[in-house]
């Protein structure tokens, strides 16, 4: 009887697997530009790649990954920068006052970190992402600064993993749907 439980389990997994997974056509297409900021380790951004990797990917992902219009080197100076001491700043000043086709998917810049000294400690290694799309303030800010642990992929299975492709796939989406309102201006003190 288990075994026939366990079969049906297993059948009604692979008969929900491609439900899950979205037709090409239907995922949103985003243009997505990797900032790398100093801190960062090599192994956080080879992690970060590989999520984002996953979420564009042809047959899984939940994005249609867009050739960006945006060269990286324009956020340059914005490596320098610390996630809470300037580097919305600079990412949106450059962001709002790139050029974009018109019908051009969303641009999202993903900047990588090492981890925030401000955050619980979560794990080993872990690192910090923040997406930002072309509206002058975050659309969701919870889901624009996250983190995501690179020994995911490797320890405790796949749940760490999953978590961390959800996290990406939250901050990039929030991005995504910011509406340009306008050129970011300096913050008054």
């Amino acid at each position: 009887m288990r075994i026939l439980i366990l079969l049906i389990a297993m059948i009604a997994c692979s008969l929900a697997a491609p439900a899950r997974a979205q037709d090409a056509a239907a995922r949103p297409e985003v243009a997505v530009v990797v900032v790398t900021l100093d801190p960062v380790r090599q192994v956080q951004v080879r992690h970060g790649r590989a999520a984002l990797e996953m979420l564009g990917d042809a047959r899984w992902g939940r994005f249609t990954l867009a050739e960006s219009t945006l060269d990286p080197d324009l956020f340059a100076s914005c490596r320098d920068d610390r996630p809470d001491r300037g580097l919305d700043y600079c990412v949106r000043y450059y962001l709002t006052r790139a050029e974009q086709p018109a019908g051009a998917p969303p641009s999202v810049v993903v900047a990588f970190d090492d981890r925030s000294d401000k955050a619980p400690h979560r794990g080993a290694g872990e690192m910090r992402v923040i997406c930002f799309g072309r509206g002058v303030a975050p659309a969701d800010a919870a889901a624009q600064d996250t983190w995501l642990w690179p020994d995911s992929t490797r320890v405790h299975g796949v749940n760490d993993w999953n978590r961390d492709r959800d996290a990406l796939a939250a901050c990039i989406a929030a991005a995504a749907s910011e509406p340009w309102t306008g050129l970011r201006q300096p913050d008054v003190d």
